[in-house]
C-alpha cells in the first residue's frame, strides 16, 4: 500500500499538527513560563515546515519499500528512531542530563527515564501517531500495487 501525497494534504497535516503543538505549549505551564511561550510561538513556522518535510520523507520511504504497510510500523519505526536520537542528544555533549548514571540505582535511572518519557516522548508519540493517521486517511488517495 503506497501513499499518494499532495502538497495540500501535507500542508493541512502540518497546520493541524502545528496548532496542536501550540495548544500543548500554551496549556503546559512548564513550557509557557516566562518567555517560553514566545519562543515556541516563534519556532512554530519551523514546526510547520518540519512536518511537511517529515510527510514527504515518509512518502519517500513508502515508495522505496522501506516501511511496512501496517499503521503500527509506520508510526513506531520513525518514532523509535527519533526517540533514540533525542535520548542520545540529551545525554551526550558538554552538559549531559545524566553525567554518570553509575551513581544512580536501577530504580532511580528507570524513574528518570519514565519522567523524561512522559514529559518529552509522550507528546512526540502523539504527534507522530496523528501524522501517521492523517497520512493514511482518504481511501481514494491510496494506490495499491
Amino acid at each position: 500500500m503506497k501513499i499518494k501525497l499532495s502538497f495540500i494534504k501535507a500542508l493541512l497535516i502540518a497546520i493541524i499538527t502545528t496548532i496542536g503543538f501550540l495548544i500543548y505549549v500554551f496549556i503546559n505551564p512548564e513550557l509557557n513560563s516566562g518567555y517560553g511561550g514566545l519562543f515556541f510561538l516563534s519556532i512554530s513556522p519551523a514546526v510547520l515546515v518540519g512536518v511537511v518535510v517529515y510527510c514527504y520523507i515518509i512518502k519517500f520511504f513508502d515508495h522505496a519499500g522501506l516501511l511496512a504497510p501496517h499503521f503500527i510500523f509506520r508510526f513506531s519505526i520513525p518514532f523509535l528512531v527519533t526517540s533514540l536520537g533525542i535520548w542520545i542528544a540529551v545525554n551526550s555533549g558538554d552538559d549531559p542530563l545524566i553525567e554518570a548514571f553509575q551513581q544512580y540505582s536501577f530504580h532511580d535511572y528507570i524513574s528518570y527515564c519514565f519522567n523524561f518519557a512522559l514529559s518529552a516522548l509522550l507528546p512526540l508519540a502523539i504527534v507522530f501517531a496523528a501524522i501517521t493517521g492523517m497520512l493514511e486517511m482518504g481511501n481514494n488517495e491510496v494506490v495499491q500495487e
